[in-house]
């Protein structure tokens, strides 16, 4: 059974809901962010006039510049703090009172956790990062069900460093990202025999190595040939079940992916994998965020997170998950 309302349903419920109870919630939150935001133009002033002090203090008394640096430094410290204590309780706030009554409105099966994220297990089992991470973040992790299709999906963020020391010994480290964005897991209703990645088409450096992403998925020989050639302009596939591959990369999903990746404007990944469809989206938008110089009391601001979860969820019609075209063995 289908607990999704339809886009009409769901905009009468959301006007409802946010002139009843959710706007009550918001005029408390509200009162914390002003506070944070207070507290910042509060530190804006504060510091540099004691920079602006301790400097004449050190003038007068002939003093170096080290009684400025630390005023300076400890007085930015403890500003920063106080405002980012108030920012981190509104934001919790509003993620839990409000971001997960919207999502509950909005599906009733989708359960939300604000700090939670897509298994590092998954991750990997996915295959479509292969490159070892050593730092792995996620936040706004949603499970349920749309239509036929079980998923669950998050934002994530993995990273690697290097570290590098220059001649005087000084080491310096540096992260680098490997995937941002937001990670998509999806029953598949089918255990698939093979491993079948689309990835996005190697452009730039990657071209000039000779399409070097081959070596990440094996032998050339595991390239998948397809007979649409403005897709394969903007994907590779790779498959160690070439048979299989071209079962599930059918001419429509094709024009579901070109077209998809048009509205996204990301270079969408994808992975069939096990009994699970793994979809990655690049993409440097923050889900489910509050504003900080923005009233809590605003509509805009609920649509928006509304809009955000139709594009999300907008995936499985997109790719026609719910079609059911592979069963179960």
């Amino acid at each position: 059974m289908d607990v999704t309302p339809s886009h009409s349903a769901r905009q009468a419920e959301l006007t409802t809901l946010f002139s009843g109870q959710l706007k009550s919630q918001l005029q408390a939150l509200d009162s914390v962010r002003q506070q944070a935001v207070k507290r910042l133009f509060i530190g804006c002033i504060v510091v540099p006039l004691l920079g602006l002090l301790s400097f004449a203090y050190a003038q007068v008394n002939y003093m170096g510049p080290e009684l400025i640096f630390w005023v300076v430094g400890i007085s930015a410290m403890l500003m920063y703090w106080l405002v980012a204590s108030k920012w981190s309780a509104y934001r919790q706030g509003y993620k839990t009172q409000v971001v997960g009554k919207l999502l509950s409105t909005f599906n009733r099966s989708f359960k939300y956790s604000p700090s939670g994220e897509i298994s590092s297990v998954k991750y990997k089992e996915s295959g479509l990062y292969r490159r070892a991470y050593d730092r792995y973040q996620g936040e706004d992790h949603v499970t349920g069900k749309l239509g036929k299709t079980q998923l669950e999906f998050s934002e994530l963020h993995t990273q690697y460093k290097t570290t590098t020391t220059d001649s005087k010994g000084r080491t310096r480290t540096t992260w680098h990202t490997i995937f941002k964005g937001l990670f998509f897991v999806a029953d598949a209703n089918k255990h698939f025999k093979g491993k079948t990645y689309i990835l996005p088409d190697s452009t730039g450096l990657f071209s000039a190595l000779g399409k070097s992403l081959g070596n990440l998925f094996g032998t050339r020989d595991d390239r998948v040939a397809l007979e649409d050639p403005e897709f394969e302009r903007y994907f590779e596939v790779y498959s160690n079940d070439q048979v299989e591959a071209r079962y599930l990369i059918s001419p429509a999903l094709m024009r579901r992916l070109l077209a998809f990746r048009y509205e996204a404007d990301a270079r969408v990944a994808l992975s069939f994998v096990g009994g699970q469809l793994y979809i990655a989206i690049p993409t440097r938008k923050a889900y489910f965020e509050p504003k900080l110089f923005k009233p809590s009391v605003n509509m805009d601001v609920i649509e928006e997170i509304y809009q955000d979860l139709e594009f999300i969820t907008g995936i499985v019609e997109d790719l026609d998950l719910n079609t059911r075209i592979w069963t179960k063995e």
